[in-house]
């Protein structure tokens, strides 16, 4: 599919996607429901993560946790072309069982900044080929080949990050009433104080308020009921919309797109 210089792509390996974009397009304030990985091979990227701001420099990789506020941009529009890689909680499991022989062990994937030029060009090589379609067995040879050498930086796991407590609980309750129209006094009772410290408590390890966050997660559901050929009307109720015309402005302010349009790529 190629909308505006953008192309995205499926991979055959479950929980993996990939993304090519050449266009203009600024990604402000927003969220993934699995992981990001990017690189750029033009100019650079300037991007925004926990309150700083840097820039990706060709030969650099960032990546980004699940549910992680970042915006980004590039530094030149005419030499624009970065490369990601969405994926889920569950591709890494599969990882990890693949790699270690274990699922259930500390995630080495952490928001981080890295300079690692030989991985740097294993990934994007890697990219091409799931663009281009390869063979399944050769694809499979390649990520667990590319992703393996994530498990080790500098001789260690990278260290879990830390996270308030009361913020994971209240994420966790906004994923089981995703749908519900919820008040900021029923969240801030369920993790025991006030609203307004459950606010800036929220806003600081997650850089949006609550409802922010939440209409994130809300389109990042939509996304999938919506590529799973899901009635947009129906997603849009599902995800906690008003309606459809309600998703349909939301959506295509995040991803560019409409929700027909996004399904016809499908």
């Amino acid at each position: 599919m190629v909308i505006d210089k953008d192309v995205i792509y499926s991979s055959p390996v479950e929980g993996l996607e990939v993304l090519s974009c050449s266009s203009g397009r600024e990604f402000k304030s927003h969220l993934h429901d699995g992981y990001v990985l990017w690189l750029n091979s033009e100019s650079g990227e300037k991007y925004r993560l926990h309150g700083c701001s840097d820039i990706l420099q060709p030969g650099s990789i960032s990546i980004i946790e699940p549910e992680t506020v970042h915006s980004n941009s590039p530094c030149c529009y005419e030499q624009r072309h970065l490369r990601s890689f969405y994926f889920s909680g569950d591709f890494v499991r599969s990882l990890n069982l693949k790699l270690l022989g274990k699922e259930n062990i500390p995630s080495p994937f952490r928001n981080n900044l890295l300079k690692n030029k030989s991985l740097w060009s294993a990934l994007s090589v890697l990219h091409d080929q799931l663009l281009n379609h390869n063979e399944i067995l050769q694809t499979e040879e390649s990520i667990l080949s590319v992703f393996s050498g994530m498990y080790n930086i500098d001789g260690k796991y990278l260290p879990p990050g830390s996270e308030d407590k009361r913020v994971a609980m209240v994420i966790d309750y906004l994923h089981a009433h995703i749908d519900s129209n919820l008040s900021l006094a029923e969240l801030a009772g369920l993790v025991g104080c006030t609203e307004f410290h459950l606010i800036r408590i929220f806003r600081s390890h997650k850089g949006l308020p609550p409802h922010s966050f939440l209409v994130q997660l809300r389109l990042e559901k939509a996304r999938a009921l919506l590529a799973a050929k899901a009635d947009i009307a129906d997603a849009a109720i599902q995800c906690g919309f008003s309606d459809q015309s309600h998703l349909t402005r939301l959506f295509k302010s995040r991803y560019g797109l409409t929700p027909r349009q996004y399904q016809k790529a499908f």
